[in-house]
């Protein structure tokens, strides 16, 4: 890149001296522009792309101090260096307060002058480079401010899922990386939301819209202006974190959620209920989260509810904790084939059991606890110990409980191997959710409830939504309209029963609504299927 030059003197002489006495073909000017006064100095300026003013002091009407403060003010860009007969001390004093890039005395030798445009060019190199620098790194702080909520989210589901440690040492740098005003020290409230019931039978989009207008309102209702996140997980629940609350905000949390609930219910038509954790540090906090699940996955009775992990709870499941672990998690990451979450909770659990200094019947509770859930796990898959443990890998872990450390090493091989077997040959669904599938094809004809297919299975409607999506992908609703546009069409296709006969047979009492379920789905009415269907098989 070439530059510009301004050379500003009230002398004709001194103008073209600098100009004609000076070789600049060697140089990295481009182009000399000269001025007579501050006055038309100011109107090139305006005019052109100065890069460098070469200005006399002592001018007529307004001297180069005065353009000195112009050119900061309205070129901040533009290198000054000033060329003067005199020498006087307040000139130079000023100049340098002004940041004057070089005060030179006439006469001059052209080469120093050279010299000096050099080091002037190699200013203004060095500053927009920097510039540069700062606008690149500017433009990403401003994008990093704008997926920052997004980024927090996912450190939080990372932390609950164990793919993050829970040390304060390897913690804290990544909190104050996502610029969180918390210690990991610190303490935090949990709030589990449970969404039990949509007044509509949303699709999985519609579900995923509505549920985000939840998690906004669990921000304004809950958090109500604290510090604090709301995390979304992929089964559409949610987690209230406040970070640090106060005594008054723990008090206070209790009432928020009631009016939360009710704000829900009618405005955003549905149900659901909240589960409230004492506060706990942020090593705590996981096992925390585990008892408000267990809390909602065993309230089978009380929708629209608020509950808390009062201390009866909390003495249960610290009590479990010493010598167990969270079965229905474990398995399902078996299935599921996280090595790495489930590797973060094995070695949470006999953190716990080295820190409590856990005797041997703690471990054989551990053991036989985690055994049990094994050969449930090889029973709801219709498999034999050996397709999954060749060399009887699985009959090692008696004698491992010699030590905590052996029986770690060999929980960690056991679910490795679990885990890659699942990878490997397909996850597939759980009894419980073919269960349900089974349900709803026999009951296809009838009204479909949630709530009846959770009781068949004794769980919490709410819980077997979310334990039917992340097993199958799909929402209860979407998977029932597949089920019954899937026997609509072979009905149409195969038989000549009354389309209107068709649609109460698969469970669809108006018949408008059925045929526009069907044309959705296929994107022919049911006429136009039957037509099309049958005249292929002729």
């Amino acid at each position: 890149m070439m530059y510009h030059l301004l050379i500003v003197d009230d002398e004709d002489i001194a103008i073209r001296g600098i100009r004609h006495g000076i070789d600049w073909s060697d140089t990295e000017i481009a182009e000399l522009f000269e001025a007579y006064d501050a006055e038309e100095a100011k109107e090139i300026m305006l005019r052109e792309r100065i890069d460098i003013v070469l200005s006399d002091i002592d001018m007529p009407s307004e001297n180069g101090i005065q353009l000195l403060r112009w050119v900061n003010e309205h070129r901040p860009d533009t290198v000054t260096l000033f060329l003067t007969g005199h020498a006087d001390f307040s000139y130079a004093q000023q100049a340098v307060h002004l940041d004057c890039f070089d005060y030179l005395l006439k006469p001059i030798d052209h080469a120093e002058l050279k010299s000096c445009i050099a080091k002037a060019i190699g200013k203004i190199k060095a500053q927009r480079q920097t510039r540069l620098i700062e606008d690149t790194y500017s433009q990403y702080a401003q994008q990093w401010r704008c997926q920052r909520p997004v980024l927090v989210e996912r450190f939080w589901q990372d932390y609950m899922h164990y793919r993050l440690p829970a040390s304060p040492e390897r913690l804290q740098p990544i909190l104050d990386m996502y610029e969180l005003p918390l210690a990991a020290s610190g303490s935090v409230q949990a709030v589990l939301v449970s969404i039990e019931q949509w007044r509509e039978q949303w699709s999985a989009r519609d579900e995923e819209i509505m549920t985000y207008a939840v998690k906004n309102a669990a921000e304004e209702l809950l958090l109500d202006g604290g510090e604090g996140a709301v995390v979304q997980e992929p089964n559409g629940m949610l987690y209230v974190l406040l970070y640090n609350p106060t005594a008054a905000c723990q008090e206070a949390m209790n009432t928020r959620c009631k009016t939360f609930i009710q704000q829900c219910q009618a405005v955003l038509h549905c149900q659901l209920s909240c589960y409230i954790a004492s506060p706990s540090t942020l090593q705590e906090l996981r096992s925390r989260l585990h008892t408000l699940m267990e809390l909602e996955k065993n309230n089978v009775s009380r929708c629209g509810s608020v509950w808390t992990d009062d201390k009866e709870s909390k003495a249960d499941a610290s009590s479990s904790s010493r010598t167990s672990f969270q079965v229905s998690d474990w398995s399902l990451l078996l299935t599921l084939g996280k090595r790495t979450e489930l590797a973060y909770r094995i070695d949470e659990c006999f953190d716990r059991m080295t820190e409590q200094q856990t005797d041997y019947t703690a471990l054989a509770s551990f053991y036989f606890g985690f055994m049990h859930m094994l050969f449930e796990w090889l029973q709801e898959r219709s498999l034999h110990v050996t397709d999954v443990y060749p060399k009887g890998e699985w009959e090692e872990g008696q004698p491992a409980l010699r030590s905590v450390a052996k029986l770690r090493a060999w929980t960690h091989r056991i679910c490795a191997m679990t885990a890659a077997y699942s990878l490997d040959k397909g996850k597939g669904v759980s009894r419980t959710i073919e269960k349900v599938q089974r349900y709803m094809k026999e009951h296809l004809h009838e009204d479909f409830s949630r709530e009846k297919a959770a009781e068949h299975v004794y769980l919490n409607p709410a819980y077997l939504s979310r334990l039917f999506r992340k097993e199958t992908g799909a929402t209860l609703t979407d998977y029932l309209t597949e089920l019954r546009m899937a026997k609509a069409r072979e009905e149409l296709a195969s038989t000549n029963e009354r389309i209107s006969d068709i649609a109460g047979a698969v469970g669809y009492a108006n018949f408008s609504h059925f045929s526009h379920a069907f044309k959705r789905l296929t994107g022919l009415t049911p006429q136009e299927y039957r037509k099309q269907h049958q005249r292929l098989t002729m």
